[in-house]
């Protein structure tokens, strides 16, 4: 549909059907249809550095690509592609010390409890695997003399491409990894006959086997430890297993128009071809975390066989349905989008030096989307530590699923921005967990339910794991169960809540076994806990990290407690689990203001020690909602004089902290903080520059979202924190809890309208600054606020 839909009056509703809606949502709030150049990265030079190249993926398999002239570098992951292989890492000894433990938090003697932790208390081994590469595909051209070149990537279509021009002849390569076919696509072609000629090998620290024949290359590699003694930064984070691990095979099938092909050792060169489109497939021996005993070289023909049948131009179109049909859903426009002609490494040069470019924030907002898009797909992993895309044998933290903020960031976007499919792979991990998690319980904590803490990987490990300042931590489950209920949430989906309630509900069993009243105030706790690698000095001012029931733990109890019983009460079962979380619920320790002003970290006024997160306390009030502005009005201003307190975040914290100012509805201080983020953060690819970690990118989306878009404090607020760098724009495909998609468009930073459609019928309470409005709407209607 092509119509433009004219502003209606206030409370006008437009009646239409679902499948209209899908039609129409373009052209919505009167935006033109998409500008495929609005979600485009592009270069005049190669990728020399890893941050610089463009990253592909369709969830199983991670692709950088370089983009190199005399050679092409394409970097290869696979998402179940790990360090060792299947392992119980629970500690059988460890039950023994827990009471002892226990009673030695509740005496106050915190460093004795520690100490006996570090002896007693970590799993087997202390440290878990790490995410590893593949290798590298190598396309040689040896060309050295080169004109006109352009490297972009569009963000939209998830296809990389590359141009230059060889004498009188212009090469072009195109990219792309499809989630449809599972495969890598890589096109070579020229306007002119016969100038295609180039050759094809791979190169991997584990590789085997290579094997080249005239149209194929296959390659084939088995993990083996240990690993050389890590670096002083990672030493003892990542575990030194000895033997082999998983086995994988990447198989290449080459499809010339013209020329020939040949082998030579284990190089596949091509002549003279007109065009060429090389076809990869990329399979592990990975069948689940404790079976590792799959063939993925018959992985690897069964879908090269099904992709035989394409060509180009149909394997290309289903990738781009597929990838637009998830990146489509969701477009900014703010800024000057002519500033789209410049590279986007001088835009971000001009931006470093003081300029200003809100178009370029847009593109921040996302470059977090897509790289969601590109690294957790169904059938895949979830997205780890650096996404998908590893480099290093020695990844920093192991590219691990660190759950005490990271993973979870990784998926604040998920929901809100559109993407909700991409939540799937984190929903499967933890499913698994909850069955490692529950062996966990039992043999560290002689308790029912499941447990995980600060550190997961492929091998599903649940026990505590690194060090005290990072480990003793048993909350990683309650955290995930928060995606759970979130998908829920903005979907509405009672089949989806049948099947995960389960899970919820153990993790739940878990901590009504473990918490017990402290002696002090009697109030329910956790008895060994601690707020997130921060430490604190206690009351004779020594350095601790151990403690009982921190505020976080609190929140996180305070959220999955109360979902439970909702849950119990939407899917219609037994009560008498939920009587038990309720009575359990008023025993809590409240949330407390100390003497700084700020909400309370821990369950005693102690001060803050200088290193870790910092900004574990803010949890309740975002990403959790057990806090909110109007609803607490004393915790939400003891919550803005941390954040003015703490005005100079970096890294995750960083995008953490938009979102913060976000739900106190400050728009000037969350514009400023992203405006600080797209100058400070990005490197040239926008990617988080800080040890290649992904967190931050995912979790600037998330934070620019909340402040377009709110749902989470019983209403759907338009505009909440609109930042006054973008006076005017609209965003299209937003997502608010109770399953309703949102376009919302302004002027001079006023509203000019918002449409709301219902996607499943229902009622909502819409907020627009100071102004509320009830509406209730059948499934696909469409409600219309002008302002």
């Amino acid at each position: 549909m092509n119509n433009r839909n004219q502003f209606m009056p206030p409370g006008f509703i437009v009646r239409v059907f679902a499948i209209a809606i899908l039609g129409c949502a373009a052209t919505l709030c009167g935006a033109a249809d998409s500008n495929p150049s609005d979600m485009t990265l592009w270069y005049r030079q190669p990728a020399t550095a890893w941050l610089q190249a463009m990253p592909l993926g369709n969830g199983m398999i991670g692709a950088m690509v370089f983009g190199g002239v005399p050679q092409e570098r394409i970097a290869l992951n696979e998402s179940s592609f790990w360090s060792g292989r299947p392992h119980n890492y629970d500690n059988p000894e460890a039950f023994q010390y827990f009471p002892q433990i226990r009673d030695l938090v509740f005496a106050d003697k915190f460093q004795e409890a520690e100490k006996m932790a570090n002896a007693h208390f970590w799993g087997k081994p202390k440290a878990q695997e790490a995410y590893q590469p593949i290798g590298d595909l190598l396309l040689d051209f040896g060309a050295t003399h080169f004109t006109d070149y352009r490297r972009e990537l569009d963000m939209e279509t998830g296809i990389a491409k590359v141009s230059y021009r060889l004498s009188d002849a212009v090469i072009t390569r195109e990219t792309f990894v499809s989630w449809p076919d599972r495969v890598l696509v890589v096109r070579v072609s020229s306007d002119r006959p016969g100038r295609v000629s180039l050759g094809v090998q791979f190169r991997g620290p584990y590789l085997e086997t290579s094997v080249a024949e005239p149209g194929r290359l296959v390659v084939d590699g088995t993990w083996k430890g240990p690993f050389a003694a890590p670096n002083s930064g990672m030493a003892g984070l990542i575990a030194r297993t000895e033997g082999n691990g998983l086995r994988y095979e990447a198989a290449l099938a080459a499809r010339l128009e013209g020329g020939r092909s040949e082998a030579a050792g284990s190089t596949l060169n091509i002549t003279n071809a007109d065009a060429v489109t090389l076809v990869l497939a990329l399979s592990t021996s990975f069948v689940n975390y404790h079976d590792i005993s799959g063939y993925p070289a018959a992985r690897c023909k069964q879908v090269l066989d099904a992709a035989a049948g394409k060509d180009f131009a149909t394997l290309l179109g289903r990738h781009v349905n597929d990838f637009r049909g998830l990146m489509g859903r969701v477009h900014l426009n703010v800024g000057d989008a002519a500033l789209g002609a410049t590279p986007t490494d001088q835009r971000l040069q001009a931006v470093r030096a003081g300029g200003e470019d809100p178009n370029l924030e847009a593109l921040c907002f996302q470059l977090g989307r897509y790289i969601l898009a590109s690294s957790s797909r169904a059938g895949g992993q979830p997205a780890n530590l650096q996404g998908i895309w590893d480099e290093d044998i020695l990844p920093s933290w192991g590219s691990k699923y660190t759950v005490n903020i990271n993973t979870e960031m990784n998926y604040w976007p998920a929901e809100v921005c559109n993407l909700a499919e991409c939540h799937q792979p984190l929903f499967d991990l933890t499913k698994d967990l909850s069955e490692t998690g529950a062996r966990t319980a039992k043999t560290q904590y002689n308790a029912g339910g499941w447990v995980l803490h600060h550190n997961t990987d492929l091998w599903r490990g649940t026990a505590p794991v690194d060090a005290a300042k990072y480990g003793m931590w048993p909350m990683g489950g309650a955290w995930l169960c928060q995606h759970l209920w979130e998908h829920y949430a903005f979907s509405d989906d009672t089949h989806f809540l049948r099947e995960y309630y389960p899970v919820m509900r153990g993790a739940a069993q878990f901590l009504l076994e473990v918490m017990v009243e402290e002696p002090k105030h009697h109030w329910l706790v956790t008895p060994l806990s601690m707020s997130p690698e921060h430490s604190y000095l206690d009351k004779d001012g020594n350095t601790a990290v151990v403690s009982p029931g921190p505020t976080m733990d609190v929140a996180l109890i305070r959220e999955l407690f109360s979902h439970c019983i909702e849950a119990e009460q939407i899917l219609g079962q037994d009560g008498d689990f939920g009587v038990k979380l309720a009575d359990a619920l008023k025993k809590l320790p409240p949330y407390r203001i100390g003497s700084n002003g700020f909400v309370q970290e821990w369950i005693e006024d102690w001060t803050p020690g200088p290193e870790g997160h910092n900004v574990s306390p803010l949890f309740p009030f975002f990403p959790g909602n057990t806090v909110t502005l109007r609803g607490n009005p004393d915790l939400a201003a003891a919550y803005q004089k941390w954040m003015e307190a703490h005005s100079s975040p970096r890294g995750f914290q960083l995008a953490w902290s938009v979102a913060m100012w976000a739900r106190l509805e400050r728009g000037d201080k969350a514009g400023a903080l992203v405006r600080r983020f797209v100058s400070t953060s990005p490197a040239d690819n926008l990617h988080n520059r800080a040890g290649n970690q992904s967190d931050a990118s995912f979790g600037l989306t998330a934070a620019i979202a909340e402040t377009l878009l709110q749902s989470h404090a019983g209403e759907i607020s338009l505009l909440p924190a609109l930042p006054p760098q973008w006076p005017n724009g609209s965003v299209k495909g937003l997502r608010a809890r109770g399953a309703f998609e949102v376009d919302i468009s302004w002027r001079d930073g006023k509203l000019v309208e918002a449409a709301i459609r219902s996607i499943n019928g229902g009622s909502a309470k819409l907020r627009y600054g100071s102004v509320t409005r009830e509406v209730k709407l059948r499934k696909g209607e469409v409600y219309r606020w002008n302002g």
